[in-house]
């Protein structure tokens, strides 16, 4: 009777807070807001906005919060050395200034989006944990969020041929939804985020969860929303990452049937072998590949600069990138200190780097725009600003959760789905720490409270 009775609570509770957690997933795909709250980076988030309700809900409960042991000590290990850190190089952090920023304003907005995270993970983990209500509400708040993407893809795309009605109607959701950057954007996708990486980067949480829960006519359905999504984005993350995701869900989803497998990758090289065989296809996918690789755009080289002949993009990367190990070279157990890659960013470059602008504009302290100096790689700005404990740390968040679900992915009960989109969703996490350098992915945070709430209870074989 007690087993029953904590059973039927644990529903209740799933059921209260399902609109909760779809509103909580639906808003980590808005991250261009106007900014309300003096929270930095984190301030056009409409995560951020949501959260509050979500800490409500569980203050009104305090007896009811579970804590996992294992995740509690790696993350208490992690942020002491993301104070020791601070500590060792307090005195260069307590004078510097940049741009219009302090060190210590860096720490500060730095260090709540780095604390945010395992509070993210502990709040979805807890909801997880409840019961299924809670993971079929993640699962749904997942399928909102990609029609809603969806839906405002297609009145984007609309609006780049000037059709009326969704040229207005687009143009009025950007002063919302595209607060800082809606006067202009090139024909790429963007959706409901800030550029073109960024909606790659929030698809690369949002497409695995979406594809847990209904039949599989809503399966194929997604996969091919993503894939059109894909060639919209025209952005190498989303090529990559997405890529290696469509990999990793036929592989969870057939790993049973490794016949379909076989069948399936045959049919799919004889099919791209005839196609590459018509010189017209051959030339056209030769072409808008290597420029894709090599400019970032499928278009080529569209730097206007006279005697151009390389992306500035590409420089720009690789100087951010050599400057942060530069840094972690020179302080390789505790790094620079958090939110301090920006400061030490001039003096890690080198002077071939010079010949991109924005480098240029990233290392003077007269540039007009007060640009602040992007790291590009989350895993070099973690060597840089923590050294390789803090890097260490931060991987031990992630990779026992993602071999646990790798092993345990399948498309045949909806427990082996959620382990799928686990996995997806931390691999694809660790991709675009190649590409992207900010904390704020909240879907990887998430991804880590499920796949945490999974190790903890019993396999579960329900197609909820």
């Amino acid at each position: 009777m007690e087993v029953t009775a904590s059973a039927s609570a644990a529903t209740r509770e799933g059921l209260q807070a399902a609109p909760l957690i779809v509103l909580l997933v639906v808003a980590t795909v808005f991250n261009d807001l106007m900014p309300l709250l003096p929270a930095g980076e984190l301030s056009k988030d409409g995560f951020i906005y949501v959260l509050p309700l979500a800490l409500l809900y569980f203050v009104m409960q305090p007896g009811r919060i579970a804590i996992p042991s294992a995740f509690f000590l790696v993350t208490v290990a992690f942020l002491v050395v993301v104070v020791a850190g601070v500590a060792i190089n307090f005195p260069e952090i307590s004078t510097v200034w940049y741009k219009g920023r302090s060190g210590m304003s860096r720490v500060i907005t730095q260090g709540m989006a780095v604390a945010l995270g395992p509070l993210v993970t502990l709040m979805f983990f807890n909801f997880a944990a409840r019961g299924p209500e809670g993971l079929a509400a993640i699962s749904r708040g997942a399928w909102v969020a990609l029609m809603v993407m969806a839906g405002i893809a297609v009145i984007e795309v609309a609006s780049w041929y000037g059709i009326p009605g969704p040229t207005q109607i687009y143009g009025a959701l950007s002063l919302v939804i595209h607060a800082e950057t809606h006067e202009y954007y090139p024909d790429r996708l963007r959706m409901t985020a800030f550029e073109s990486s960024w909606a790659a980067v929030m698809l690369t949480f949002i497409f695995p969860f979406a594809i847990t829960r209904g039949s599989g006519r809503r399966v194929a359905l997604v996969l091919a929303i993503v894939a059109v999504m894909m060639v919209l984005l025209q952005s190498r993350t989303a090529m990559l990452v997405i890529g290696v995701q469509f990999m990793l869900f036929l592989l969870g989803f057939l790993r049973h049937r490794k016949d379909w497998l076989l069948h399936g990758a045959s049919a799919a090289a004889v099919g791209l072998l005839v196609m590459m065989l018509i010189p017209g296809v051959q030339n056209a996918v030769m072409e808008r590949g290597s420029n894709l690789i090599r400019y970032g755009s499928m278009d080529g080289l569209i730097d206007p600069t006279p005697g151009a002949t390389e992306n500035v993009s590409n420089v720009t990367r690789l100087a951010a990138i050599r400057a942060g190990l530069s840094m972690f070279e020179e302080r390789p157990v505790l790094g620079v200190g958090l939110g301090q890659y920006g400061f030490n960013y001039p003096y890690h470059i080198r002077a071939e780097d010079l010949r991109s602008w924005e480098v240029r504009s990233y290392a003077t302290a007269a540039d007009v725009g007060l640009t602040w100096p992007p790291a590009y790689s989350l895993h070099v700005r973690l060597l840089a600003e923590t050294g390789l404990l803090g890097y260490l740390l931060w991987l031990a968040m992630i990779l026992p959760l993602l071999l646990r679900s790798l092993l345990r992915a399948s498309g045949a009960s909806y427990t082996g789905r959620l382990h799928l989109a686990v996995a997806m969703t931390l691999s694809g996490w660790l991709m675009l720490g190649a590409s992207i350098d900010s904390f704020r992915f909240f879907g990887g945070w998430i991804a880590l409270g499920v796949g945490l709430a999974l190790w903890r209870s019993p396999a579960r074989s329900s197609a909820a």
